[in-house]
């Protein structure tokens, strides 16, 4: 379930954003909302809003009303932001296996050899379905891994599924990259192993905005914003919403 949050974010200077995202001055109107506010701007508003503190310097509110009882182990002063429902994916093959079915039946006659007929030709076609399907398992694609609880902290993630917790600092991962609205894919390593793994969260975006900020403040889709809709700033102040862009990174110009 999406989570609300108040009517405002906390602390920060609200400044009123123009069609670029740029700061618009004060008493300018606002624009007239063209589709109604929901829950995935909520997400996007409250992940501007950390975007927009730490990059101040200023530690982060939680965005969660609720958060999952996760100690904290990644670091001092660690602070949990956000907990919510998660899938995970890990690229594969799948089983990858085809038994043909090896039954066997025979009847005389005219009834007998009809159903007889009948019987290798249903047999066929699921012989058929069954290799179909090896081979499909026999490509290497995201699959699913788990269903899992993703809690959000200043210093990393915590992946929690029916086999424990289990804590990838910021500090250990070494590429996000976001594939979709609330869809991101994470490579870490550590002294233990590595891992490559999709994410499809309600706050992947938060994820990719608090490694970047700390890791790799150039990150394209940072510095270029496409982690929201291109028209969205303009749309959540026609709501309302403002969002300081001011200490957002800008993409720096293209040399000649």
């Amino acid at each position: 379930m999406t989570q609300q949050p108040p009517s405002r974010p906390l602390g920060g200077e609200v400044v009123r954003t123009g069609p670029s995202g740029e700061v618009s001055r004060p008493g300018r109107a606002r624009p007239a909302p063209r589709r109604p506010w929901t829950g995935q701007d909520f997400v996007w508003w409250h992940t501007a809003a950390v975007l927009t503190a730490t990059r101040q310097g200023r530690r982060p509110n939680p965005v969660s009303p609720t958060i999952d009882p996760v100690r904290p182990a990644l670091g001092s002063g660690e602070v949990m932001l956000a907990t919510c429902d998660a899938e995970l994916l890990m690229w594969r093959r799948g089983d990858a296996t085809y038994n043909p079915s090896r039954g066997f039946f025979l009847a005389g006659g005219p009834v007998g050899l009809a159903l007889t007929a009948a019987f290798f030709g249903g047999q066929a076609y699921l012989n058929h379905r069954r290799r179909r399907a090896a081979e499909a398992d026999a490509v290497e694609k995201w699959r699913h891994l788990a269903g899992a609880r993703l809690s959000v902290s200043t210093h990393g993630i915590y992946l929690g599924t029916g086999e424990g917790v289990m804590p990838i600092s910021y500090a250990d991962i070494q590429e996000i990259q976001l594939t979709a609205t609330g869809e991101i894919v994470v490579a870490a390593a550590n002294a233990s192993g590595s891992v490559r793994l999709k994410i499809r969260a309600q706050w992947a975006e938060l994820v990719l905005i608090l490694w970047s900020v700390r890791y790799m403040p150039e990150h394209p889709q940072l510095v270029g914003r496409t982690w929201i809709p291109g028209d969205w700033l303009i749309h959540a102040a026609a709501h309302g919403y403002d969002v300081d862009t001011t200490p957002w990174p800008q993409a720096r110009p293209a040399l000649p």
